[in-house]
């Protein structure tokens, strides 16, 4: 996954796995919970109210990356367009899933998770999917 996203972005390791934490953060509210409006998921530009953020401190304590590395990198990744602050500074990614390049980022990623998890039930592993 990060080889996918490195190829497609051209960001290093750390803002990769910043912009990780930022997107699974923005995701949580539309993905999970009782209350999940799963109608909204394949929606190019969710409605804010659906979309969650995080704050700076937040992302380094998820991803255990210095908290200075990770403001200069969220300074630089929303400087590149690909993330937005929001409310009293937290960070969240633009509204952009209908992009075809991220759709592209997407599907290689979920090939490439099926990939994986074929060669590890060939290998008798249980796989990734139980």
């Amino acid at each position: 996954m990060l080889h996918l996203l490195r190829e497609a972005t051209g960001l290093d390791h750390e803002s990769i796995v910043i912009a990780c934490a930022v997107n699974v953060a923005a995701m949580r509210p539309l993905l999970l919970g009782a209350d999940a409006p799963l109608h909204l998921v394949d929606v190019s530009e969710p409605p804010d109210e659906y979309r969650g953020s995080i704050s700076r401190s937040g992302v380094a304590e998820i991803t255990g990356l210095p908290r200075e590395t990770v403001r200069r990198k969220i300074n630089q990744l929303i400087e590149a367009g690909m993330l937005e602050e929001h409310g009293s500074g937290e960070v969240r990614p633009i509204r952009d899933l209908g992009n075809p390049q991220w759709q592209h980022i997407a599907d290689a990623g979920f090939a490439a998770v099926q990939r994986y998890d074929r060669r590890l039930r060939s290998l008798n592993c249980k796989g990734i999917c139980g």
